[in-house]
């Protein structure tokens, strides 16, 4: 009888996993697949983290530095206009940060309601993989109490850059002050089109740089042959 039981159970948690897994939304492209691998934490999330993780710089360069593409000061500005409430995501996301979010989204163990879940699997991997002694610290003492808070977090990114080398950390800003902060947008009022990355312009008042002509020596026929012989 007890086999009988364990059986049945095994089959209802089958089951069970099988529709949560249904219930995921899957994405379409992944624009990111040949671009460097960032985290490792095999929870099965990892290729849809690397996608959000390039997809969310590729955001905050189109918004803050669309003609020198420096990634740190994308960063930088971000941060600083996170701090000041100031990020007008409505005129960052692109469509295919929305497509994105959608499969974050699904992933239940991610979050806590609209907020980043500290310790899902996912979040708690990403947590002690990072190299910044200091801001893992901080974050750890934040959920020893309980007052872990994308805002108390965002707080000391500003004096630092580990997020420019630590793929990790990176992640974290990513979820923790973006996507997650996606959950209050009615998409349905937004024009995401309008903030697909524009290419430059062509200014046909630039002169084009010249380079410069090789001159070949000319080809002397009066030389002086007396001596040689021709024969």
């Amino acid at each position: 009888m007890s086999t009988r039981i364990l059986k049945i159970s095994l089959l209802l948690i089958i089951a069970f996993n099988l529709s949560c897994n249904t219930n995921e939304a899957k994405l379409e492209q992944f624009k990111y697949a040949d671009q460097k691998e960032t985290i490792t934490c095999n929870t099965g999330y990892d290729a849809i983290l690397k996608e959000a993780l390039y997809t969310f710089e590729s955001d905050i360069i189109n918004k803050y530095d669309p003609k020198q593409k420096n990634k740190l000061r994308a960063y930088r500005a971000y941060i600083s206009n996170y701090i000041s409430n100031r990020t007008a995501l409505q005129e960052t996301v692109s469509p295919h940060t929305k497509a994105v979010f959608d499969v974050l989204k699904s992933k239940k163990t991610l979050w806590n309601g609209k907020q980043l879940n500290y310790s899902s699997p996912e979040v708690t991997c990403i947590i002690d993989n990072l190299n910044d002694k200091n801001l893992k610290q901080t974050i750890q003492s934040l959920l020893s109490v309980n007052s872990m808070s994308s805002d108390l977090f965002a707080a000391p990114l500003r004096s630092s850059t580990a997020y420019s080398r630590d793929a990790y950390l990176a992640t974290f800003v990513a979820l923790d002050l973006y996507y997650s902060k996606l959950h209050d947008i009615d998409f349905s009022k937004v024009d995401l089109t309008a903030n697909i990355p524009k290419p430059e312009p062509i200014d046909f008042n630039k002169t084009p740089a010249k380079t410069p002509l090789k001159v070949k020596e000319p080809i002397n026929n009066n030389i002086d042959h007396t001596g040689h012989n021709h024969n």
